[in-house]
């Protein structure tokens, strides 16, 4: 398996590597920039690929977070992972296939709440800010979202090269990515802080002329090929001998500079930035600009700098292409745009009269050129070409409105009107759905109700409007502070002193402000210069452009916004991957210097590398030293630098303090993986000679949670805001890595721990070494035959020194005195009994179980031991009962899942086919259902679920139509006000449908975890599992249920089968026993759970020996979860319970991109595996025992992405099955209308939910027993925000 390279490249460079404090910096880094293995198409097959994403973060350890995030953003590897390679914007799918879709949003939202800016804002020191009513406040909503999204168009993979490793079939994974500029968004978009993307950059118009000529003009060397390569010319100017290029003339001074004349040859450098300003020379001064220069024989590309065109604008003047029968368009005439067409007069064939072919010039220079051929600019019929790829857009002379279409909510389209064509651009027509946000004055805007203020009124309830645009001074003289500036001053300029070296600006003393005026007066063309408290150069020019709506009579209609910036022109040809590539720049600073990164950072960053709980203090000297790019003698100065923040963070007294070490709430629990390389390190690990590259077993990441390049989710191996159970949550504190200390993995871990010391790198006895036939009949301790062994030797023979050096190397010396006295007593015994090299491992095996080595805390034993963990005794006071929980992990698209079919009166169907477009499923391959309860009688399931339509006519299932998490009954008016869970996000989501608790009145709790707590306390013995991971769903109040079990989805493995000294387990518990009340939290958290997971293990170990299905399940993830748990059930009465309660997740639900095959890939396993369930538990005989209830995030949007995918939304459709289940029925009120416009609608098709998940489940509470008020009101504790008939109360859910 060549693509496991990679994680043996990473194995290697951890043990020896010499520069370990970067490796490990950057594994840090790389657990929060996630790129999810199965999420890649060719993961099986590559390891370059991830290995050059993984070199960002090692390459740039020390270095600044902004390349860090410039380089993950256009690494094709995180473009796959969260799918926006090649998302096309709304636009382009509209003009070129006629499809209504939408950017894809995956990217846009995980960029900032993983990568940079979090959810909420915070003030420096990490704690988060509060409004008024004492609420956090949120960075973004799903408007912002979506904005950004359109950000995120355009790119694509570069072409393959043959010196890499690639699989034959897929894109190129290894070099940065190219943004393909006609699939980006061209429109505006709104930032976080009531802005624009691109507020600050100089306007284009008004640039200096000849840009190309003036100091900082910047060019790149193409070689011997003249087409550009960050602008677009047809590719058939690669084979045209004809081609016209713009040739220097020997006098040019531009020419000297890029020739770099030495001992009379050109020394051609791949880059050249004017120092200076350079006067015309020839042909110079007779463009505006150029594209491609030749100099000899060799080509440069003028590189424009970064400036943005303001959307609307006066005096537009029409655009053709070649032949007036094709599209026409509007441009600014100031800026050069377009192409001369001239014709002589009362002719309509027009003629060029350029100096290079495809020049642009502004409508006032191709004006000249015409009148200096005695010829005039013309509305032709068509423009003369001896090849029709030299056409391009041209000026004609008619004039254009400029209008501006206004939806409901105030979004802005812009509408272009020239005077005559025959077609218009479809992005700027009159049927334009590319919306932007605008800042109206006073938020007020037209609309249907206040007759669109005079504007025209269209059949869609929109407003259409002519618009002018005014400029206006800002300051009537020096702004008050920097902050004053910025929060006023929108549009950047050029730094004056680039091209006028002798302006003298004005300086304010006290704000450092810098103003460039033309005369005594602050006027709109007055530039302030200034530096801010982040290091950020400002530039701005002196005015504010402001839109006014005309009515059709051109009279003001009162209604005005402020002008919207764009990078990317909105001529079709001038849109360029060097714009989009500025405007990516633009969105990625917004992103760094947005005041949450530094503090959002650092708290990540000390999760992994000290403590999971930093102080408010330590994470502000980790802020400040990121912003101020210092700390101590480390950093360059810079916002951003790394080294900095690494240093603040490493050499904080939080992190080296051996007094704070003592505060039981400091330091954290290990990393699986890094417990298992320290052991390797500092046991002096030797590969053999015959196996020198070091590999682990491929489902290393499985057994114990956590491998490099190995990650199950983009969140990572851990949740940061994860609370286990015991001290920690007690004390509101976190503790990611427990995510993951679990019965399964916490075994595995040991197992594989122990077969290292016990056999070297092998498999033996759940060893974590690859497979050896050598193996097979020679697993017997100290025998090393296979892939390497552990080395060390102790410097003394004596037990104590022995323990004491162990200690050290393992444990960084906090082992206790007590356990250091246990481990020394079984190592005197071993050596006695056998020899010195038995001993070494028993006590290596020994420290490796004890909470010291765990976690990053000393301990103080209380000297008590810990209460034994009593198998449970069935009380038989109910018949039995297992409720099994559900969960379609990353957001099921279920409205593909449930599809209306035929209807009454509204044809649901067609409107479905309609918002759906291409991700629809035809309505003859959908598996028809009926129902008695919707506004449709005929309903389709996917086809790939015949499983689930059988069992809902056989009426064992159901479906929750419209279906999620609910605060309180909202509207489209009032959802953002009543909604407390952050909407759209998967963890914040998901969590609530799990916890059904918005206001956490039992916090940390979840809602079957409640259930079981009540019918605990009732006097039932409860199981409670979970497979394979932990989940809040089963988690009770402390001390009041049972516990949850951790199952791995391929059964149970036993504790350490081959032991090394009798009555070993005895000496675990003994290094784990109770410990007093400010003993390390983390310490006690490993061994609570170590005690319990053992425990667990021999009693499951010994239940499931010999359990058999009578169905066979399938070999997938789903199939294996389901299997367990109905063995888990045939045990019932062996393991003494009344009821159980289950949690199962699969993932894959996520489908960003390629819904269709996606969606058909999950469904098919989940039909075959609940078909098996379902036939297991019949032949049980306890189908009317056991009900499961199916949930996921969030449904997904029904318009779909240019991906062919769906983004995150919200009311969904979910089923519950079982033998007591009233199924054969849609229950809920499944939407009537699936547009925007209906009721329910938030754009893109996202759905406010009717039935909150309060509904179902306090059915299921009540089918399981629990009927007293009190009671229902623990287990949903917001059931009352809701009516009686969306809970179900008049109906009869369970038979």
């Amino acid at each position: 398996n060549i693509g496991k390279n990679r994680e043996a490249v990473w194995t290697s460079v951890a043990l020896s590597a010499p520069d370990q404090l970067r490796q490990r910096v950057a594994f840090a880094f790389s657990q929060l920039l996630v790129v999810v293995r199965l999420a890649i198409s060719s993961s099986v097959q590559d390891s370059e690929s991830f290995l050059t994403y993984y070199d960002i973060f090692v390459r740039n350890a020390f270095g600044n977070y902004r390349d860090i995030l410039r380089e993950i953003s256009y690494s094709p590897l995180m473009a796959e992972n969260l799918s926006y390679l090649q998302s096309r914007s709304a636009a382009y799918m509209y003009d070129v296939f006629g499809q209504i879709s939408f950017a894809d949003e995956n990217f846009a939202r995980e960029i900032m709440q993983l990568f940079s800016t979090g959810l909420v804002h915070l003030n420096i020191d990490g704690t988060p800010k509060l409004d008024e009513n004492g609420q956090t406040i949120l960075v973004y909503t799903n408007e912002e979202i979506m904005s950004f999204a359109r950000s995120w168009t355009g790119f694509d993979y570069q072409r393959k090269r043959a010196n890499v490793e690639e699989a034959s079939w897929s894109g190129n994974h290894i070099d940065p990515m190219r943004i393909e500029a006609q699939w980006r968004d061209r429109f505006p978009k709104s930032d976080l802080y009531d802005g624009y993307i691109g507020d600050g950059y100089p306007l284009c118009v008004d640039l200096p002329k000849k840009m190309f000529l003036t100091s900082g003009a910047r060019y790149r060397l193409l070689g011997s090929s003249f087409l550009p390569e960050l602008m677009t010319d047809p590719s058939e100017f690669s084979t045209d001998t004809s081609i016209v290029h713009f040739e220097l003339d020997q006098g040019s001074n531009l020419k000297s500079k890029l020739c770099n004349d030495i001992a009379g040859n050109c020394k051609f450098n791949s880059n050249v930035v004017l120092d200076d300003n350079l006067i015309c020379v020839g042909q110079e001064c007779d463009v505006d600009t150029v594209r491609v220069v030749k100099v000899e024989n060799m080509f440069y590309e003028y590189v424009s700098p970064p400036c943005v065109e303001q959307l609307f604008y006066k005096n537009a003047v029409k655009l053709l292409e070649r032949h007036r029968g094709m599209q026409a368009t509007c441009a600014n005439p100031l800026l050069p745009a377009a192409s001369e067409a001239c014709c002589s007069s009362g002719s309509s064939t027009a003629i060029r009269n350029s100096r290079y072919d495809r020049e642009r010039m502004t409508y006032a220079t191709a004006t000249k050129r015409c009148e200096d051929i005695d010829k005039l600019t013309c509305d032709y019929s068509h423009v003369e070409y001896n090849a029709w790829y030299k056409a391009g857009w041209h000026w004609a002379k008619d004039d254009c409105l400029v209008l501006v279409k206004i939806n409901t909510e105030g979004y802005a389209a812009v509408v272009y009107e020239p005077e005559q064509y025959t077609t218009k651009v479809k992005h700027i027509d009159d049927e334009s759905r590319n919306f932007f946000k605008v800042y109206w004055e006073g938020n007020l805007y037209p609309t249907a109700l206040n007759a669109c203020g005079g504007c025209k009124t269209l059949s869609s309830g929109e407003c259409m409007c002519e618009t002018t645009v005014s400029e206006n001074r800002v300051f009537g003289g020096m702004p008050r502070s920097i902050d004053d500036a910025l929060s006023k001053l929108y549009i950047g300029a050029l730094d004056p002193s680039t091209y006028d070296p002798d302006i003298t600006p004005t300086v304010d003393a006290v704000t450092g402000i810098a103003a460039y005026k033309q005369g005594e007066l602050f006027d709109t063309n007055t530039v302030f210069v200034f530096t801010d408290s982040k290091g950020r150069y400002h530039s701005l020019k002196n005015a504010r452009e402001t839109v006014h709506l005309l009515d059709t009579n051109r009279s003001s209609t009162g209604f005005s916004f402020r002008n919207a910036p764009t990078f990317m022109s909105l001529v079709p040809s001038e849109a360029s991957a060097r714009d989009a590539q500025y405007e990516t720049d633009a969105v990625l600073d917004h992103y760094f210097y947005h005041d949450n990164t530094a503090p959002f950072l650092c708290i990540r960053m000390i999760q992994r590398l000290v403590s999971s709980n930093p102080s408010p203090r330590y994470i502000e000297t980790c802020a400040k030293a990121f912003q101020t790019g210092l700390y101590k003698n480390f950093g360059s100065g810079k916002y951003g630098d790394l080294a900095a923040m690494v240093a603040a963070i490493l050499l904080d007294r939080e992190a080296r303090s051996v007094i704070l070490d003592r505060d039981p709430s400091q330091g954290s629990l290990r990393e699986a993986l890094l417990k298992v390389i320290g052991v390797m390190r500092s046991m002096e690990f030797q590969s053999s000679s015959s196996s020198p590259v070091v590999r682990f077993h491929d489902v290393i990441a499985n057994r114990i949670g956590q491998m490099a390049h190995d990650f199950p989710t983009v969140f990572s191996f851990f949740l940061p805001e994860f609370r286990p159970k015991g001290r920690v949550a007690d004390a509101s504190l976190v503790g990611p890595e427990a995510l993951i200390i679990d019965m399964p993995k916490t075994v595995n871990l040991l197992n594989g721990l122990f077969s290292l010391v016990k056999y070297g790198l092998s498999n033996c006895y759940g060893g974590f070494g690859v497979s050896s036939w050598s193996r097979y009949w020679n697993c017997n301790e100290g025998n090393y035959v296979d892939s390497g062994q552990l080395t060390f030797l102790p410097l003394s023979s004596d037990a104590s020194s022995v323990v004491d050096e162990l200690a050290t190397l393992l444990t960084a010396g906090r082992l206790s005195a007590e356990n250091r006295r246990i481990i020394a007593d079984a190592y005197e015994r071993a050596r006695n009994e056998s020899n010195g090299e038995a001993a070494l491992r028993i006590a290596q095996q020994l420290i490796l179980t004890s909470p010291e080595f765990h976690s990053t805390n000393p301990v103080q034993q209380s000297g008590i031991q810990r209460e034994a963990i009593d198998q449970p005794q069935k009380l038989g006071i109910n018949d039995y009962k297992a409720v099994v929980y559900l969960m379609f992990s990353g957001g099921c698209d279920s409205y593909n899942m449930i599809v209306p079919h035929t209807c009454t009166g509204k044809d649901m169907y067609k409107e479905y086919l309609a918002v759906r477009e291409q991700v629809a499923i035809a309505k003859q391959d959908l598996l028809e259902i009926q129902t008695n309860r919707q506004t449709c009688g005929t309903f389709g399931i996917h086809p790939s679920l015949p499983s689930i339509q059988q069992l809902y006519n056989e009426s064992d299932l159901l479906f929750f139509a419209n279906t999620g998490v609910l605060t309180a009954p909202s509207t489209k008016e009032d959802y953002w006000q009543k909604t407390k869970t952050q909407l759209f996000a998967h963890n914040h989501m998901q969590r609530e449908a799990k916890a059904v608790d918005p206001f956490d009145v039992a916090f940390g709790t979840g809602v079957i975890g409640r259930m079981s707590d009540i019918l605990s306390v009732r006097g039932n013995n409860v199981g409670s599992f979970s497979i394979d991971h932990s989940s809040v769903a089963l988690i009770g109040q402390p001390g009041v249920g049972s516990e949850t079990f951790i199952l791995g989805q391929n059964g149970i493995t036993e504790f350490n089968p081959q032991p090394s000294m009798p009555n070993m387990t005895d000496q675990i518990s003994a290094l784990n026993t109770a410990t007093t009340a400010d003993s390390g939290f983390f310490a006690e958290t490993w061994s609570e759970e170590l005690m319990k997971s053992l425990v667990h293990n021999d009693l499951l170990h010994t239940t499931l020996s010999g359990i058999e299905t009578s169905v066979p399940f399938p070999d997938t993830q789903l199939g294996k979860k389901l299997e367990i748990v109905a063995k888990m059930i045939d045990t019932r009465d062996q393991r003494g319970v009344d009821m159980d309660m289950f949690y199962v997740e699969i993932g894959g639900f996520d489908t960003h991109a390629d819904l269709n095959e996606n969606l058909q890939n999950r469904f098919e396993e989940v039909n075959d595996a609940i078909y098996a369930f379902a036939s297991e538990l019949k032949n049980m005989s306890v189908w009317d025992h056991v009900t499961t209830v199916q949930t996921s995030d969030f449904a997904r949007t029904l318009a779909p992405n240019s991906g062919d995918g769906t983004d995150h939304a919200w009311g969904g459709n979910y089923m519950m099955f079982g033998g007591s289940v009233n199924g054969g029925e849609i229950y809920g009120s499944y939407p009537d209308d699936l547009t925007d416009d209906g009721p329910l609608g938030l754009g893109r098709g996202r759905l406010i939910p009717e039935t909150p998940w309060d509904s179902v489940f306090e059915a299921v509470a009540k089918w399981v027993g629990l009927s007293d008020e009190v009671d229902l009101n623990k287990v949903c504790p917001n059931r009352n925000s809701f009516g009686d008939d969306v809970r179900f109360n008049n109906l009869s859910l369970f038979g």
